[in-house]
């Protein structure tokens, strides 16, 4: 397991001590474990059981004893470890330092929620190397945890610290070790019960103040959730002509609808920008191969097939099938918001588009999702009018509100 500083997590203590060291920076004093610890004591940031004692009394003491046996000298050691880690400051190796601008930009706001972000982003960048000469970033790892089970025991999350670097394959394993007792943890390991409780002292505190995870009765859990879809995506259009009117609708062929976008690959900088774009790519490419299908199974019916701000519209006499796809997962509540848009989207696009622009009368609206949805979400769209349809495998399933069934889809059958 990775050795972390685990003196202390509280946020504002961590500022007051960064101001200390600004103070010893900007006066040309090296920040020796000396100089600093004395400095956190006088400020009260290092504290000491003995309240009867004075700083001077109490330091005085402290110098009787062997240098490894000095409390502050400690805490001094492990806050400006801390500092360099999360690229606040720079030692050199006359103990000299400097401050980094986002330090100083931390130190110089009184904006709460601007200290709060500085926070979040400098923990989030923060890695460890390991003996084998690995990163890894504990704050991300301990934030999938969390997200990866829900309610899990906060001791567990020791398990950031025991990732050797960021990879999937990685992660897999910490998840296996996370489903064992605290106990069996410890062993699998090969780490002591004093470093395990030294490994979950710090992070875990941190997450909760910066509002990433809630602890309620030694367990920890997400707040809110980061929901991406395929139509969250948006690029910007370019016009030749300013005043050029847009085509909100052209008869496309069966092997040029819902082309697959140009997606950039991504480079990992922080859990909650990179990982949101990749699965944001991941449901946008499963959405236009929804799309693809639909449109080959429409044209072996003989439709003609249109695309627009639509997902599809087939039509075949005078006669209209208005296709709106929605990939859903399996939380109620992105089914919920997923079904609710996609039917706004029908709504609009069958009046604005179908009705109005194309001249169209008899039009079938079709909500398509990429799993059968929930029962709820079902009933919802059929008191709309809609057709339910769902993908299995390279067909489609629509929703029978005889049966309470789903039947094989054919587009015929909506005529």
């Amino acid at each position: 397991m990775k050795n972390f500083p685990h003196q202390f997590n509280n946020l504002e203590k961590l500022f007051s001590a960064l101001a200390v060291a600004k103070q010893l920076i900007d006066n040309d004093v090296a920040l020796t474990d000396e100089n600093l610890g004395e400095k956190l004591t006088r400020n009260g940031i290092y504290t000491y059981r003995d309240k009867t004692l004075s700083v001077e009394e109490f330091l005085a003491r402290e110098q009787k004893k062997s240098v490894t046996s000095r409390g502050y000298l400690t805490v001094s050691r492990d806050i400006r470890r801390f500092f360099e880690l999360l690229g606040f400051i720079t030692v050199f190796p006359d103990k000299k330092a400097k401050l980094s601008s986002v330090a100083k930009q931390l130190l110089g706001t009184d904006s709460a929620d601007l200290r709060k972000g500085l926070w979040k982003n400098a923990i989030l960048q923060l890695g460890l190397e390991g003996t084998d000469g690995e990163i890894s970033h504990p704050y991300r790892i301990l934030l999938k945890l969390v997200n990866k089970f829900p309610g899990i025991d906060t001791p567990k999350l020791m398990l950031a610290l025991e990732a050797e670097n960021d990879s999937e394959e990685e992660f897999e394993r910490i998840c296996n070790l996370a489903q064992l007792s605290i106990a069996e943890i410890v062993k699998e390991t090969g780490t002591s019960e004093a470093m395990a409780a030294n490994a979950v002292k710090i992070l875990p505190g941190i997450a909760d103040q910066l509002d990433d995870i809630d602890r309620i009765e030694s367990k920890a859990y997400p707040i809110g959730n980061i929901v991406v879809t395929e139509d969250e995506i948006s690029t910007e259009e370019e016009y030749d002509v300013p005043t050029k009117e847009r085509a909100t609708f052209r008869e496309v062929g069966v092997n040029d609808i819902a082309k697959d976008p140009a997606l950039k690959l991504i480079a990992s900088v922080s859990i909650d920008l990179s990982d949101a774009i990749k699965t944001r790519q991941k449901r946008l490419a499963e959405h236009q191969e929804i799309v693809r299908l639909l449109a080959i199974l429409n044209d072996r019916c003989g439709f003609k097939l249109f695309e627009g701000k639509f997902d599809c519209l087939s039509i075949k006499g005078d006669t209209a099938l208005l296709y709106e796809v929605k990939t859903i997962l399996e939380a109620a509540t992105d089914q919920e918001k997923q079904a609710v848009k996609g039917v706004g989207q029908l709504k609009y696009y069958k009046f604005s588009i179908v009705q109005q622009q194309m001249g169209i009368s008899d039009i079938k609206e079709i909500l398509v999702f990429s799993k059968k949805p929930g029962t709820g979400i079902i009933d919802f769209c059929t008191a709309e009018n809609m057709a339910v349809i769902w993908r299995e495998g390279d067909s489609f399933e629509i929703y029978n509100v005889q049966t309470g069934r789903g039947d094989t889809f054919d587009p015929d059958g909506l005529l």
